[in-house]
């Protein structure tokens, strides 16, 4: 063969070669050496995501092998027609996943209990719900294809209908309505699971809201807001879908889409096509998910009934999605520099939608003032977990494979840890020699007075410490006066909602969820002769064409009950009318007011805004305009100025949820804890728990409170009182248990009698108080001998006007479990009265109805309550009053018919 021929084929060869050989390139190399991409999540206002590779070789996180895989050959679900195609990136996961937004045939996802990840210490598992039938998926055609076929570049993907799962109908009393689906098995989803270089989370849709999502009419949207931390990046993400509709809908065609920031993620049909659906599950691209995330849910009616929203209040047509909804999402850790000016994170971040789990490590057997410095930064994570929640294990030995807090006293550093340069007060963050990607918080001092220092300049002026480490020797803030903690609105004066913390974002696009502002209140507030406090509303409304604002409205909720309707245009009186006339000025600016009952308001309090708009009688269905102008005015303001603080103690209740009256001063200053001599690390727990949920109730990490042992308790005889512990390890517990309305031994229980009927009558009543005694006597008999746990409140021994509050407990694992339940609104509502018994995670409370009033009332609400705290007494009285002034009448008319007589007679004689 010549020179020419043979360069000619080799020319062929490689114009054959090459362009497979790049081709391949594209994809992700088999072999051992293969390694995922890793999303980074998009931050605000980036109009790209970051992909990065690793360098590593080995896969850093894997999907449970039991997680069910969705197979391959379903249809694309794609965005809408209107919308321009988006490069989609490739699903970083070592488990062959499908593309994004797949629809998923219904087979919930099962992990089970011997496959499962191992949970770290602390974690939570959710509670395991009623066992529920398999559902037995129908055979599904086996694909010609072994993968599915993209859709040509040049068109856009079309979005199929999910396949959901069909729910057997039980039968209903009312017709419009299809029976409520069952839920999910919750417990086979783990809350947190894998180890530092990855986890798993899920996000329901009960936690971020009690309720149902309720979407009304044939053209409706709505939606809810939740957040994940700043620092993971997802790596795989599922939603299930649970939802109900009426028969209304069932009986014509209709669509849900679901959007996640914008875009659209997926679609079930409803309606007559597909027969009554309850489930339906899917992925979708883990790019689209930031720190901040809207989950938006949006339903059209497609049937005959597209028009239905031309008719005024029709409540026939509407779909409702199901507490029960969840997304699942896989994570990595992203690694964070060991720098101060990061804090809270990695330790804590208000953004993540999980209960905070920080362990602290402290000296065996800690002195109170190392306990008191403890409880300082403690206070301060709790802060920044909120409403969440917050757990601090404690242990004396060794390191935790996680992020911990560490205090270091003396220079004697946990193994594997090198001391911190320079001396005094200081805070450190290094990395953690037990667990790779964890960092210890370091509080160093040589003293307990210098931790306290230390963890003060923590607590209340983190944005000083800067670095991988820094002195830390700030002074403490001033003292602060009662009643005036950040989170608590003020009573005397009107309080804007833009204001509150969670005011802010209540204007803008909130037609598609329901706004909602969360506030707290003192929680011995007192309205007397009012009925409550007022809430002045308006509302911006923009201008769209189709809204019939004279049939529209916005529902106002105040802990889950409607209080107040806002018509979108008010209907004028005749002075109203007049007074425009006279003084005319914009329509939007009207307020409306509501009356915020005060037998409904409670130390945590959210006000719930729902819109239910009207379209006018010419609007088209298919073309409503949801405005982003409309909304409630961060204007609109809160009025308690005119209640007064005057309540009844003992009360847990206030204690449960709010720390009261302990926080009264929201930094503890008039506050002591009483620990053991030789505390356990569950006592320690207990106390930390106790502090965190504190200050998440107030808005200031507590610094000023003082920790003694049982054997100084005269020295703190002026400060109200906590005591902490086990019956095995504090002899207050024993000494004061006479103090106990119950009594509890290995062989008995027994009640302090309650008030006789001549008692009552002489006892002023309290609208807080509850009106039956409680059942904690008769559940602890049926528990004798188990593990329990108590809280018991009364008047201290010591000091005839400061109250005690004892934290008890028989196991130490009972003792963490109690400190948990306080500051937790679904369990806190059962504690009242003054004692409560907790065993097996259930509690009940007793109380003997003996109180004390403290604070002050004005002299005719003072008059009122005591006539209505005395009704027989008060009527005897009216009576008697009736009768004096009937005799004294009686008497004056005699005299004067007498004098008339006598006079009479005079003149005529």
């Amino acid at each position: 063969m010549s020179a020419a021929v043979r360069r000619a084929a080799m020319v062929l060869a490689l114009t054959i070669v090459a362009p497979a050989a790049a081709q391949q390139d594209l994809g992700p190399r088999s072999g051992a050496g293969s390694q995922p991409m890793t999303f980074f999540p998009p931050q605000a206002n980036s109009p790209a995501v970051q992909l990065t590779q690793p360098t590593q070789l080995t896969p850093k996180f894997e999907l449970p092998s039991s997680l069910p895989s969705i197979p391959s050959g379903v249809a694309v679900i794609p965005p809408p027609e209107s919308q321009s195609p988006r490069l989609q990136a490739p699903l970083p996961t070592t488990t062959p996943m499908p593309p994004a937004n797949v629809a998923t045939p219904i087979v919930p996802p099962t992990i089970p209990p011997s496959s499962s990840p191992p949970v770290p210490a602390g974690a939570q598992r959710p509670p395991a719900p009623q066992a529920l039938p398999p559902v037995v998926p129908a055979p599904a055609p086996t694909p010609s294809v072994s993968a599915p076929v993209a859709p040509p570049a040049s068109l856009p993907p079309s979005a199929p209908a999910v396949t959901t799962t069909p729910v057997p109908s039980p039968g209903s009393n009312r017709p419009d309505i299809l029976p409520t689906p069952s839920p999910l098995p919750m417990a086979n989803y783990p809350m947190f699971t894998g180890t530092a270089d990855g986890r798993s989370q899920l996000i329901r849709l009960r936690d971020l809201r009690t309720k149902a999502l309720h979407l009304e009419g044939a053209a409706a949207e709505t939606g809810i807001a939740f957040t994940t931390r700043q620092d993971d990046a997802f790596v795989a993400a599922r939603i299930s879908l649970l939802f109900s509709y009426s028969n209304a809908v069932a009986r014509d065609d209709g669509v849900l889409q679901v959007f996640l920031n914008n875009e659209p993620i997926g679609s079930v049909t409803l309606g007559k096509a597909s027969g009554p659906k309850a489930r339906a599950e899917f992925t979708f691209t883990p790019a689209l998910l930031s720190t901040d995330n809207r989950l938006q849910f949006r339903f059209t009616l497609k049937g005959q009934g597209a028009k239905a929203c031309t008719l005024d209040r029709d409540r026939v047509i509407w779909v409702n999605i199901e507490p029960a909804t969840f997304i699942y999402l896989s994570t990595t850790r992203l690694p964070v520099a060991d720098d101060l000016a990061s804090l809270p994170r990695p330790f804590a971040d208000p953004k993540d939608p999980l209960p905070l789990n920080l362990p602290f490590v402290l000296p065996p057997d800690p002195e109170p003032g190392v306990l008191q410095a403890a409880g300082m930064v403690a206070g301060y994570f709790g802060l920044v977990a909120g409403n969440k929640g917050a757990t601090f294990p404690v242990q004396y030995t060794g390191l935790p494979a996680s992020s911990a807090v560490v205090l270091v006293a003396g220079g004697n550093y946990p193994p594997g840890v090198a001391a911190i340069p320079g001396d005094g007060p200081r805070v450190a963050v290094v990395a953690n020699p037990s667990q790779v990607d964890s960092k210890l918080l370091l509080v160093i001092g040589d003293t307990a007075e210098q931790l306290q220092a230390a963890a003060g300049t923590l607590a209340t002026s983190p944005s000083r410490l800067t670095g991988g480490w820094s002195a830390a020797s700030e002074p403490l803030p001033a003292p602060r006066q009662a009643y005036d903690a950040p989170k608590w609105i003020p009573s005397n004066r009107p309080v804007r909602l833009g204001e509150v913390p969670d005011g802010g974002g209540i204007s803008g696009r909130r037609l598609l969820d329901t706004p909602r502002v969360t506030f707290r209140t003192a929680p011995d507030l007192f309205f007397g002769a009012l009925s409550g406090g007022k809430m002045y509303v308006h509302v911006r409304r923009a201008d769209d064409s189709w809204v019939d604002a004279g049939n529209s409205r916005v529902f106002v909720d105040l802990n889950q009950r409607t209080v107040g309707e806002i018509p979108l245009e008010p209907k004028l009186k005749v002075l109203s009318r007049l007074k425009e006339w006279l003084f005319p000025g914009n329509a939007e600016d009207r307020v409306s007011q509501v009356l915020l009952p005060g037998f409904q308001l409670a130390s945590q309090n959210h006000l719930d805004f729902r819109f239910e708009l009207r379209a006018k009688a010419d609007a088209d269905c298919e073309m409503l305009d949801w405005s982003d102008r409309t909304g409630i005015d961060p204007d609109s303001t809160i009025d308690l100025s005119r209640v007064a603080h005057f309540a009844a103690f003992p009360n847990l209740a206030m204690f449960a949820n709010a720390g009261f009256p302990f926080t009264r001063y929201a930094d503890l200053s008039t506050t002591a804890f009483v620990m053991p001599e030789t505390p356990s690390p569950e006592e320690v727990q207990a106390l930390l728990n106790l502090l965190g949920m504190m200050a998440d109730a107030t808005g200031v990490p507590p610094t000023r409170y003082e920790i003694v042992d049982a054997a100084k308790v005269d020295q703190v005889a002026d400060r109200d009182l906590i005591v902490i512990g086990l019956t095995s390890n504090q002899p207050l517990l024993k000494q004061w248990e006479s103090h106990n309305s119950v009594h509890i031994t290995p062989t008995s229980v027994t009640a302090a009698p309650g008030l006789s009927f001549l008692q009552r009558q002489f006892q002023p009543t309290d609208p807080r108080a509850p009106y039956y005694r409680g059942a904690a006597p008769e559940l602890a008999k049926a528990n004798l001998g188990k593990p329990y746990a108590y809280l018991s409140s009364f008047w201290s021994p010591l000091n005839e006007n400061r109250l005690v509050v004892m934290v008890g407990s028989t196991q130490p694992a009972a003792l963490v479990e109690m400190s948990g339940h306080l500051g937790d609104p679904e369990v806190s509502t059962n504690v009242q009265g003054d004692f409560y018994y907790l065993t097996g995670s259930k509690g009940e409370f007793y109380t003997s109805g003996i109180r004390k009033f403290v604070g002050g009332l004005p002299i005719w609400w003072r008059i009122q309550w005591l006539a209505g705290s005395f009704e027989l007494a008060a009527f005897i009285c009216v009576i008697c009053v009736i009768l004096i002034f009937a005799a004294t009448i009686e008497r004056f008319s005699a005299n004067r018919a007498n004098r008339l007589l006598s006079r009479t007679s005079s003149d005529g004689s």
